[in-house]
Formats: structure tokens, C-alpha cells, sequence
């Protein structure tokens, strides 16, 4: 074979053996193994496979696939695996993995019938919000909660909501962090819920964290709201939108929660000025998911421009690398 044509045969098995990583990455961080690797540098195959009663071969099928993308390196006999030139990106970044393989795994696999008219009726799309809302939480702690913890550092806080609470995690954090605060989680999804009440309830903390199953986009106030002076909502404020109804919503936070003094609000945005090949981590797979549900997806310009509009202004900000076009603000009432 030709040169070009070793490298259009390379260029395709590595795209086909990338999407197999993929999901091989997500069912090992799901099985344990990327943190036992993490934890002990080296993995027996067949010892894991009995400790955590895995079928061994279809375990190892797994760390094979994640050997095709140097996730690991396996020894000769392919008996022990140890982490690999990609594995601390891919640890890094499991959590995306796991959103697009088993939050939206099943949009992907019948994608042709979310594209066609005649079947994009009803409820076309469905996505596992249970696994979205742990992956939400991996994402959310890895990457936003550091610069979301500098942004409250200095403020005095009584009460916080969550909005579109996921796993909770960030509710059982802060009530660690805080020990004054109470803490109240919404989200309209049962799985999210579901998730949030094992959390709290395994970090004791049910008298300081209630969780209501809600619809963050048509909130109304309630008793529990009134004393709320933090809000927070992480990886779900593109769903405000479009425009007038991201007004709407921003504007309706102020009355629901009546005492708010700060609203800090953490999101990816539609990215700008890509070429097809310069994607980075996670913004083709957020952009697709949404373009296949028609949810119209913000820009980061997009987003400033409405806030004045909606009652509230930027006190402070910091702008997320990874994933790419991501900020976290700190808006407090106009």
C-alpha cells in the first residue's frame, strides 16, 4: 500500500478503536479499575476479575481496547496492566467519557432516527440521567468546583440552592465546608433525586440537606425558598435559553428567591471559531447532543450580553480551560 493510503487505513482504525475507548474508559472508571489503577499503579488481571467477581475475559477485552489508545500498557502475557502514556488525561477526563457513553449512549446508537422529521416527535430523545448526574459530578468537581470555592471564599452564606442539584454533591461539600449553612437541592429528574438522597443520607446529612423534585425552569416560590441567599447551578443554564426565555428564568430566580444576594452560575458555551479538526475535549459531543435535541446552546458573548437584561451583574468571574468555553460567575442582583 501507498504511503497515503497506510495513513487514510491508520487514520480510520484509529477513529473506530477510539469510539470502543470510549466506552471502555467509561466502564472502567464505572468497575473501579481506572482507581485501582490510579490508587496502585499496577493491576492483576485475573486477581481484579475475582476480587470484584468480573468475567475475566470480558474484563480483559476492556483493558485491551484501553491499551489501544495507550490509556494502559499490558505486559506480554497481557496478565498485568499498568497505566499507560494517556492514562492521566483519560482519568482526568472520565467523566466525559461516561456522560457521552452512558448519559447519551442510546441517542448515538439510534442517531439516524433523531435526524429524520417523521420520527423527531414525542419524547425522540431519551439520555440516562442518572449517569449524566454522575458524570455532572466528576465534571463539576474536577473542573468547576475550584474556581466556584475561590468565588465564595469571602461571602457569608445561610442558606444555598442548587439548582439542578444532580448527585448533590456540591451541596454535601459545601455543608462539609460550611458547617452554618443549610442547604436545599432541586432538580426535576427522579434519577437525579434518587442519586442525591443516597449522598446525603451516606453523608448524615439529612437535617441540613433537602432535596425537592422540581423544575428549575418554572420554579414558583415556596416557604423553604424564602431564606435562601446563595444559588448556585452548575452544567444545566444553557437549558434557560433561548434568549427571552433565559430572561424570563433570571428574572423569575429574584422572586422565587426572594433574600438571593449572590447567584453563581457555572456552564460550557457554544464554541466560535472552530474548524471541523480543532475541536477540543467535550465541545463536539456537547454540540452534538444539543443540536440533535434543537436546545439552542449559548455563546460565552451570548451570555453576557443578556445578564443586565435579566436583573442581575457580573461581581467576579473565572474562565475554565477545560472543558473549553466554560466560565464560572458570581452575578449578584442589578
Amino acid at each position: 500500500m501507498a504511503t497515503t493510503e497506510l495513513d487514510e487505513a491508520r487514520y480510520c482504525a484509529d477513529t473506530f478503536n477510539g469510539a470502543i475507548a470510549s466506552a471502555a474508559i467509561s466502564a472502567a472508571w464505572e468497575l473501579g479499575l481506572l482507581d485501582e489503577l490510579e490508587q496502585q499503579g499496577v493491576v492483576d488481571i485475573a486477581d481484579y476479575a475475582r476480587r470484584h467477581d468480573t468475567h475475566p475475559e470480558a474484563l480483559l477485552t476492556i483493558v485491551v481496547a484501553l491499551s489501544s489508545r495507550h490509556v494502559v500498557d499490558l505486559d506480554a502475557d497481557r496478565t498485568t496492566a499498568k497505566p499507560g502514556a494517556g492514562f492521566r488525561s483519560a482519568y482526568l477526563t472520565k467523566g466525559f467519557f461516561h456522560w457521552l457513553t452512558r448519559g447519551c449512549g442510546e441517542l448515538f446508537t439510534t442517531l439516524p432516527t433523531k435526524i429524520k422529521n417523521a420520527d423527531r416527535v414525542g419524547t425522540y430523545v431519551r439520555r440516562d440521567a442518572r449517569a449524566i448526574s454522575v458524570a455532572c459530578r466528576n465534571i463539576a468537581r474536577t473542573f468547576f468546583d475550584p474556581p466556584f470555592r475561590e468565588l465564595i471564599d469571602d461571602l457569608d452564606i445561610g442558606t444555598v440552592a442548587d439548582l439542578g442539584c444532580g448527585s448533590a454533591d456540591r451541596l454535601v461539600w459545601l455543608a462539609g465546608l460550611r458547617p452554618e449553612i443549610d442547604a436545599i437541592g432541586i432538580d426535576v429528574a427522579e434519577g437525579a433525586i434518587a442519586v442525591s438522597k443516597e449522598a446525603v443520607a451516606q453523608a448524615g446529612l439529612e437535617e441540613r440537606v433537602s432535596l425537592v423534585q422540581d423544575d428549575v425552569l418554572n420554579l414558583t416560590p415556596r416557604e423553604e425558598y424564602a431564606d435562601v441567599d446563595l444559588v448556585t447551578c452548575f452544567l444545566m443554564g444553557h437549558d434557560f435559553w433561548p434568549r427571552e426565555n433565559c430572561v424570563r428564568t433570571l428574572r423569575r430566580l429574584r422572586t422565587v428567591f426572594p433574600n438571593v444576594k449572590n447567584l453563581v452560575l457555572g456552564d460550557t458555551c457554544r464554541s466560535t471559531g472552530l474548524a471541523g479538526p480543532d475541536y477540543p475535549m467535550f465541545s463536539l459531543g456537547f454540540e452534538t447532543v444539543h443540536g440533535v435535541m434543537d436546545q439552542f446552546l449559548p455563546s460565552l458573548d451570548e451570555w453576557t450580553s443578556v445578564l443586565e437584561e435579566s436583573g442581575w451583574r457580573c461581581a467576579d468571574r473565572r474562565m475554565i480551560d477545560l472543558p473549553a468555553f466554560s466560565f464560572v460567575y458570581r452575578l449578584t442582583p442589578a
